[in-house]
This record gives structure tokens, C-alpha cells and sequence, in this order.
């Protein structure tokens, strides 16, 4: 009796520790899986980041079809709702100090931007965030990387925003001193002449107001990455972080779950196999670990491209 019953707890043990390393191997099968996909993540995001965002900064912006009559509206141009524009048919023209608050972002090209999201009506696209190249003129002052920029008084273009200005579109990525630029002639009051530069620079579309403080104006994915990475971040880049962060999320608590699960069925059924599950626990513990860091270092990775 004594070796029938030492027979039965033996054999107990093994099909609990058994139980447990079915569930081992699937969860490393399944770490494995998910490591793959985050693996080829982290390779398009090196691929945009490496090889199309030096082609041109719009690659990394977001754009959206809008419908057109203003046939003087540009690639390069600001862009705001006209009067007429209806929830059907946004109809776009060329910004200016009566529609600024209507502001929607800079005209560009289909293929330019990393989505772009049109339909058969649409006549133009509109970067509506992201960093993208637009004109920028000097009427109020020379723009260097780090400005402001609003919207200006000449039709289509930005300008350094005034200091009181509440109304603000996007920042310079870049010093406009040294750029290639044209003249342009223009009235002002009395009569007089004025003659401006106009120059193609680099900037990131925005478009906040700052009568209630830049920070509140700001979205909470936004600042949390600014936080994270220690530097301005794109929307593109806080929604891409916040995905890997879900799915992170997601793989962590299927593995937690089905490890500790399987660990108190394995103790239920034979408490003296109690030193082998801690063993097989613990390994799960750390492939859990692992695959947090490995998330991690994408979202890290995300947030400084």
C-alpha cells in the first residue's frame, strides 16, 4: 500500500509538472510569434525612418482629400474651409487673417505622406499633421528652427507668429536663414511698397491655441511622449507607440494569466510538486520579462525616429 500510494503521488507530480510545461512550451511557441511580428514593427518603422523620411519630411505626415475652386492654391500652401465648405464636401482655399480659424493644414501630394486617407471627389490634399514643407515668408521677421508659425496676411502663407498671437499652426524644424527663397512685392499701408522673402521650409503641422497655455492645449499622447522620449513627437508617433503599448499589454496579460492559472491547478492537484512549479513559474516570469523589455525598447524606438 505504501509504494502503491508513493506510486500515486509520483505519478500526481508528473502530470502536474507535465500540465505546466504543455503550457511552458506554448507560451514560448507564443512569445516567439509575437516577438516575430514585433521584430518586423521595429523594421518598418527603421525602413520609414531611415529610408523614406530623408525624401522628404511629408513622409511622415498625415493627409486627408479635400474639394477645391481656388485655382491660385498650391502644393506648399496653407489651406483653411471656405465659406462654403459643407459636412459632405470640405471645400478648401487658400488661408488668410478672415479664415485662420478655420485652418486645416498644407497642401501636398497623394503619394507624399505616410496615410492619406481621399475619394473620388477629392481635387487637392491636405496635410492636416506630421512634418511636411510649406511656404514661409518674413513679414514679421526672419523664422529660425523652433518658431511659432501662424498664419500671415499674404494668401497661403505662414509666417514667425506675433508674440500676443493665440492662433498657432505648427513649429520650424529648421532656420530659414541660408534657405533658397524668392522676392515678392507687396502693399502695405500708405501706399508703400514691401519687399518679402517666401522660402519652402520644413515645419510640423500643429494647430493649437495658446490663450489657454501651450501644454493644455496639448494631447495627452502627445505630452506623454514628449515626456517618454525627451523631445517633440509627432501624432503619428504617440498613436504607433500607444498600439505596440495595447498589444504589449495584451501578450503580457495572456502569459501572466495562463502561468500563474496553471501554476495553482498544478498545486491544487499535488501540493508536493509545489518546488518543480516555482521552477517552471519562475521561466515564465522571465520570458515575461523579456518580451516587456523588448516591447519597451520599440516604443522607445517609435518615439525617436
Amino acid at each position: 500500500m505504501l509504494l502503491l500510494s508513493k506510486f500515486k503521488k509520483n505519478y500526481v507530480t508528473m502530470i502536474a509538472i507535465s500540465g505546466l510545461s504543455g503550457v511552458i512550451r506554448v507560451a514560448k511557441q507564443f512569445i516567439m510569434k509575437i516577438m516575430k511580428q514585433l521584430t518586423a514593427i521595429t523594421a518598418a518603422l527603421c525602413l520609414i525612418s531611415g529610408i523614406v523620411l530623408p525624401l522628404g519630411a511629408s513622409a511622415a505626415s498625415i493627409a486627408q482629400g479635400y474639394v477645391t475652386s481656388d485655382t491660385d492654391l498650391v502644393v506648399g500652401m496653407a489651406a483653411s474651409l471656405s465659406a462654403e465648405s459643407a459636412s459632405k464636401t470640405q471645400n478648401v482655399v487658400r488661408s488668410g487673417t478672415s479664415n485662420k480659424a478655420k485652418f486645416v493644414g498644407i497642401i501636398t501630394t497623394k503619394n507624399a505622406n505616410l496615410l492619406t486617407l481621399t475619394n473620388s471627389s477629392s481635387t487637392v490634399v491636405v496635410a492636416t499633421s506630421g512634418e511636411v514643407y510649406a511656404f514661409v515668408t518674413d513679414i514679421n521677421g526672419v523664422v529660425k528652427k523652433g518658431d511659432n508659425l501662424s498664419v500671415s496676411p499674404i494668401k497661403g502663407l505662414l509666417m514667425k507668429s506675433e508674440v500676443n498671437e493665440v492662433s498657432v499652426v505648427g513649429s520650424a524644424l529648421e532656420d530659414a536663414a541660408g534657405k533658397t527663397s524668392t522676392k515678392q512685392n507687396i502693399d502695405v499701408s500708405g501706399g508703400r511698397k514691401q519687399e518679402i522673402s517666401v522660402t519652402s521650409l520644413q515645419l510640423e503641422i500643429n494647430p493649437h491655441n495658446l490663450a489657454g497655455g501651450d501644454a493644455k492645449n496639448q494631447s495627452f499622447l502627445r505630452i506623454l511622449g514628449q515626456n517618454v522620449a525627451g523631445k517633440q513627437v509627432s501624432d503619428w508617433q504617440a498613436v504607433v507607440a500607444l498600439v505596440v503599448f495595447l498589444l504589449l499589454l495584451v501578450v503580457e496579460g495572456s502569459l501572466i494569466y495562463g502561468s500563474v492559472h496553471s501554476s495553482i491547478t498544478a498545486l491544487g492537484r499535488n501540493p508536493m510538486a509545489r518546488d518543480a512549479v516555482y521552477r517552471q513559474l519562475a521561466q515564465v516570469l522571465l520570458a515575461v520579462l523579456a518580451v516587456l523589455a523588448f516591447g519597451v525598447a520599440i516604443i522607445y524606438l517609435v518615439l525617436q525616429i
